[in-house]
């Protein structure tokens, strides 16, 4: 009995062990497949659409970029053959764009290759002296800011005692206030004299305000006047008191304007003397003479701020300009001592990757600038010559096809910005099975026309060879490539998220998920997406 129990509880046991080794490996295996290698290989933009054979038109060659006509290599009445060059275009102006990528890569592989092998002794020994250079400037800069202090105290101090002696004693605002109660008693004598208190008009009222109001400001300059006499009175008290003073005699001949205005009026011209009239000027003039004397004083004081705090602040900005400056040399001597960083290999690689894409662009368009012949034909008009410039939807010649047989197929609106005359087309027969027949776009129809509420463009296409005994109204089956790319990075779709018009995936990098921004180019077949730069060949991305 116990022989059996034991046997049971071994082959319970073993029953666990599988099942949990069953889940082990078929969740390692899940999570395995959630990854997915970054890989290069070509990538097809294409689209798919059925149409028909229909009678064929003439056809209209003309250069895909365009450009200055370099020569019309055919002439009208001209039979030729397929792949025959028909025109070529300028292309100096792509080769020299090309010479310069070309050379932009080669900088740029040096700059990678620099990168991985780290700093030279030299330049460390630079990046150090820069250092040392920085600091001492600081010392120096910093010793400058301590003398330029002690001189401006120093300079203040003069200031201020010059300032404390001119208001401490009778000299300035004594002398101010002395003058004032003179105008100010003189300016009562007038009023009582013409009887601006008794006489009931608008002018004695005007006339008494102005007396009055020469009479308190008076009283503020006597004020300030006693306040800087006391001992403990501080410098900036005693510069408030000259701007206070100052106020107060602008205001003082405000007032005596406003009072000759008063017996300038038509209600006492005929009864102020032009001896009291004179003195009023006089005490105008008194008074402004007074107000530059305490104009000139603070104007002193401020000036000489000025321009202490003007060398202040420049001691100050060389401080900081050196701190600066030592903050960069210390940041560039840690970058070339350090091991180089994998952010800095990427981004160098992607700026690889973006001129090698450029490269091939241009490549492109050089070879877009020779016009060969889709089909073997017949050159029946000659629209330009040499020298012309031709943009990308101009005809140059005019071919009429061997092979009288085109197909018409309706390219729905959202992919027609898509497709370009000369695109490549592979096109299978439904009547030949089996088969399919290259061929390009000839004619992209700008009029767009509705089909069950959906806008359409009709597009001609031209297939190099025709299988025997076609005919019109047949249907084929086309696959246009609108763009294509060899030995770039591509992953799925699915492996990209957006936000806020940037563009994401998910690297496994050392066991954890690290969230990286990527450029991304054209869509290709079976959901594949090209990477234009953020990832490298062998990387692992997260694939939702």
């Amino acid at each position: 009995m116990k022989s059996k129990s034991k046997k049971k509880i071994i082959i319970i046991l073993m029953l666990l062990f599988a099942v949990g080794g069953f889940f082990f490996f078929a969740n390692n295996g899940e999570n395995e497949q959630n990854y997915i290698e970054v890989k290069r290989g070509e990538i097809r933009q294409e689209i798919f659409e059925t149409g028909s054979t229909e009678k064929g038109d003439d056809i209209r060659l003309s250069f895909k970029e365009g450009g200055r006509i370099e020569n019309i290599v055919a002439s009208e009445g001209e039979k030729i053959e397929r792949g025959a060059i028909v025109a070529r275009v300028d292309k100096s102006d792509l080769e020299s764009s090309l010479k310069e990528a070309r050379a932009s890569l080669s900088s740029s592989k040096a700059s990678l290759d620099k990168i991985l092998s780290g700093a030279t002794k030299e330049e460390r020994r630079v990046a150090q002296a820069a250092v040392d250079s920085a600091r001492s400037s600081l010392a120096s800069a910093k010793e400058n800011l301590e003398k330029q202090e002690k001189v401006a105290k120093e300079e203040l101090k003069d200031i201020h005692r010059g300032t404390v002696a001119s208001l401490s004693t009778p000299s300035l605002l004594g002398d101010v206030y002395s003058a004032i109660r003179d105008i100010e008693l003189g300016v009562i004598d007038l009023a009582d004299k013409y009887k601006f208190s008794s006489l009931v008009a608008p002018e004695t009222t005007k006339g008494r305000r102005h007396r009055d109001a020469i009479r308190r400001s008076a009283r503020e300059i006597e004020k300030y006047k006693d306040m800087v006499a006391q001992d403990e009175m501080n410098f900036e008290k005693m510069e408030e008191a000259l701007k206070e003073t100052e106020k107060e005699l602008k205001s003082i001949i405000t007032e005596i304007d406003g009072f000759i205005d008063v017996i300038e009026s038509d209600f006492y011209e005929d009864r102020f003397t032009p001896e009291d009239k004179d003195i009023l000027r006089k005490y105008r003039r008194e008074v402004n003479n007074l107000l530059s004397s305490i104009g000139s004083r603070i104007g002193s004081i401020s000036s000489a701020n000025a321009k202490i705090d003007s060398q202040l602040a420049t001691a100050r900005s060389s401080v900081n300009s050196a701190e600066s400056s030592l903050n960069s040399a210390k940041r560039e001597l840690e970058r070339v001592e350090a091991d180089p960083s994998s952010a800095d290999i990427r981004v160098q690689e992607a700026q690889i990757e973006q001129v090698e894409t450029r490269i091939a662009n241009i490549e492109r368009k050089i070879s877009e600038t020779v016009l060969r012949s889709p089909v073997t034909g017949t050159i029946s008009d000659v629209l330009m010559r040499k020298g012309e410039v031709a943009s990308p939807t101009s005809p140059v010649v005019v071919l009429t096809p061997e092979e009288k047989i085109q197909i018409g197929v309706d390219i729905y609106e959202g992919d027609i910005s898509k497709v370009s005359n000369g695109d490549p087309v592979s096109a299978s027969f439904v009547a030949f099975e089996n088969e399919e027949f290259p061929g390009e776009i000839h004619f992209i129809n700008p009029t767009g026309k509705m089909i069950d509420g959906v806008v359409y463009y009709n597009v001609k296409i031209i297939l190099y060879e025709y299988p025997e005994n076609v005919l019109p109204q047949m249907t084929v089956d086309v696959t246009i490539t609108t763009d294509k790319r060899e030995d770039v990075l591509k992953i799925p779709e699915r492996a990209i998220t957006s936000e806020q018009g940037e563009r994401f995936v998910k690297v496994l990098e050392n066991g954890e998920h690290v969230r990286r921004e990527v450029e991304t180019g054209i869509r290709g077949e079976g959901r594949m997406i090209e990477i234009i730069s953020g990832l490298k060949e062998g990387e692992k991305v997260l694939v939702d």
